[in-house]
């Protein structure tokens, strides 16, 4: 049994090492950390049998760190201070989780039901998780969050908070609502295929917008675009015909 934890406060991190250590010493902690960008970068190769994730988690919180990462390998039981809406969801969902603090029993149960499904053969976590980030994204609790690699790891920016973003060689420029420009280490394809499901638009060889902050659409001098920060960005002649279509619907739902 391969035990992954999660937690933004080291004494719960080191709570729960107590616990696996105590009631189940044959398990393997494979990671243990505080910070969501580490987790972010180590869990794929750790490949957990068990995640033990907090969900109140400072610049990304549990439910979204689980969102950028895939699923198929490992099943989760969340911990979290407050049971107001995380218990609601999760029973709903049947997904498991633990109240802090954590008691040293009630730990036990949840690890002997879950090794109990296990046995019987019951891989229903990922699609009771899919249900769960599905149901949060619906109440607003989980943001539609990208991680982007930065010098110091990894940054996690809402979607909406991005303006467009141009290929720069190997890297890309990525700017943001709040005047920010990023340089990323990341090819404009790559970023292409992480916004797909957003309805980022590739409007331009160079360039990927956010079609919610469009200004201006002129045909002249070939056609450009004019965004929320006032920059004029060249639409190529494949995407005029979807930009004009982009614009005739929001003027006839106006």
């Amino acid at each position: 049994m391969r035990i992954a934890i999660i937690d933004d406060e080291v004494h719960c991190v080191e709570g729960l090492v107590l616990h696996v250590r105590s009631k189940f010493p044959e398990a393997e902690i494979v990671f243990k950390g505080t910070k969501p960008e580490d987790a972010l970068q180590s869990l794929p190769n750790a490949r957990p049998d068990l995640l033990f994730l907090d969900v109140e988690m400072p610049g990304m919180n549990g439910f979204e760190l689980l969102d950028h990462l895939p699923r198929e390998s490992f099943d989760v039981i969340f911990t979290t201070a407050y049971s107001q809406y995380a218990a609601r969801a999760f029973k709903a969902k049947a997904v498991n989780y633990l109240l802090k603090p954590i008691d040293e029993a009630e730990f036990e149960n949840a690890v002997l039901e879950w090794k109990e499904e296990k046995e019987m053969k019951k891989n229903l976590s990922s699609e009771r998780l899919n249900e769960l980030l599905i149901y949060m994204k619906r109440e607003g609790i989980l943001k539609n969050k990208i991680a982007v690699p930065v010098s110091e790891g990894f940054e996690f920016i809402e979607t909406n908070d991005i303006l467009y973003c141009q290929s720069q060689n190997n890297y890309t420029l990525l700017f943001t609502t709040d005047n920010r420009k990023l340089v990323l280490s990341k090819t404009l394809k790559e970023f292409e295929k992480l916004l797909d499901k957003y309805f980022f638009i590739r409007i331009h060889k160079s360039f990927l917008i956010n079609p919610n902050y469009m200004k201006k659409y002129y045909r002249n001098d070939g056609g450009y675009l004019v965004m929320q920060d006032g920059k004029s960005i060249p639409v190529s002649k494949s995407k005029k015909d979807l930009i004009t279509n982009l614009f005739d619907a929001i003027t006839k739902t106006a």
